[in-house]
């Protein structure tokens, strides 16, 4: 994934000087865990067992375009679970799968569902007490049906949820052992939840991106992580989160080194055919939309026509969604083409603070996409 444009140095001062109204921080934090045990050999086992049998590839164009958002999806799924309707809650997890429904923007029903059951309360208002409730009554919904692929594949999620509210987003060294302890014991527990939902006979790619939290978690080693990834894929070649997990665990603040994103966005787009090769492209890359110094040289490495082409064919194949277009608008601000990043801002009804880091950035941003 090589920029065209090899001033890469002055396209980064360049947009450092148009956003920074405030300092930039020098650098991405990093998150890395604390060293885990590695994958064992039952895992890899199973996660060479899950998908056999299984896997094809949606066309893009194959279904109607979307017309539900993805919060207002996820909300759905959270008040169902609110009221313990798990027969509906059966029913659309297992329309999910047979029908692999997407949302505005692409992203796939399966994924919003899980979100929505799994993250009790929003950004900011989480607290244990919500999380060990929440467990309750996913407990609840596994005894009443034991053959369940999604309840199961909801309470391993909802295990790697809590287990990263506790440990938080600081760096290693300022995490404690009690917060490691509650992230190892509930890892463990996912994984114990996995390894009991691969015996069934559903299969639900939900399954694989639990997998690939607990191998973050744990800090899999790139043979072991990549046999997951390409597992993953096998299973459902068009699941792109599977793709974005997988370019989170190459970032340098993880567990690669620079560069590895480019060339992971890179490979995909040479091996998948267009539009689907553009769009997991974009998909790849976005994980680099941040607005901090490692970020935005990372992304300047990057091909922007690649970008702008698998955007269009989101918005042409599943419609603009608010995410998409903030993390568009963040690429074509980068990139200096203001008529691409005007129409992506238009397109925005709230900003994206991961992305932009704070409102006076996304202002200044927008303010320059709309000078004439």
């Amino acid at each position: 994934m090589t920029y065209q444009n090899h001033n890469k140095s002055l396209t980064t001062v360049s947009l450092i000087g148009l956003l920074c109204l405030t300092s930039v921080a020098a650098a991405c934090g990093h998150s890395q865990a604390a060293p885990a045990p590695a994958a064992t050999d039952a895992v890899m086992t199973a996660i060479r067992d899950y998908g056999r049998g299984h896997g094809g590839l949606l066309s893009p164009g194959s279904d109607a375009k979307p017309d539900e958002d993805y919060d207002a999806y996820k909300e759905r799924i959270t008040a169902l679970l609110a009221k313990e309707d798990f027969a509906q809650l059966e029913k659309m997890g297992q329309q999910n799968r047979t029908k692999k429904g997407r949302l505005l923007g692409g992203a796939w029903k399966t994924y919003a569902f899980y979100d929505g059951m799994t993250s009790p309360g929003a950004a900011g208002e989480q607290n244990r007490t919500g999380f060990e409730q929440q467990i309750a009554r996913v407990k609840k919904w596994v005894a009443a049906y034991p053959n369940s692929a999604t309840a199961h594949v909801a309470l391993a999620q909802l295990y790697l949820n809590y287990a990263a509210f506790v440990r938080g987003t600081g760096v290693a060294d300022t995490v404690s052992d009690s917060q490691w302890d509650v992230l190892n014991d509930r890892t463990a527990q996912a994984k114990a939840t996995l390894l009991e939902a691969s015996k069934l006979p559903e299969k639900d790619p939900g399954w694989y991106t639990a997998m690939q939290d607990i191998a973050m978690y744990e800090g899999w080693d790139k043979p072991r992580m990549r046999e997951l990834f390409d597992q993953a894929t096998a299973f459902e070649p068009d699941y792109y989160h599977y793709y974005r997990q997988y370019a989170n665990y190459l970032l340098p603040q993880w567990y690669g080194e620079p560069g590895d994103v480019q060339a992971f966005a890179e490979e995909v787009a040479r091996r998948v055919p267009d539009p689907n090769g553009s769009m997991l492209y974009f998909q790849i890359v976005s994980t680099l939309s941040c607005y901090c110094q490692e970020g935005i040289q990372a992304l300047v490495q990057t091909s922007y026509p690649k970008l702008r082409l698998g955007y269009s064919n989101i918005t042409q194949f599943f419609g603009a969604s608010n995410l998409t277009a903030n993390r568009f608008a963040f690429m074509a601000t980068t990139f200096r083409d203001q008529a691409s990043a005007r129409e992506a801002f238009a397109a925005i009804s709230s900003i994206e603070p991961e992305i932009w880091g704070s409102e006076q950035v996304f202002d200044s941003a927008k303010q320059w996409a709309n000078l004439q």
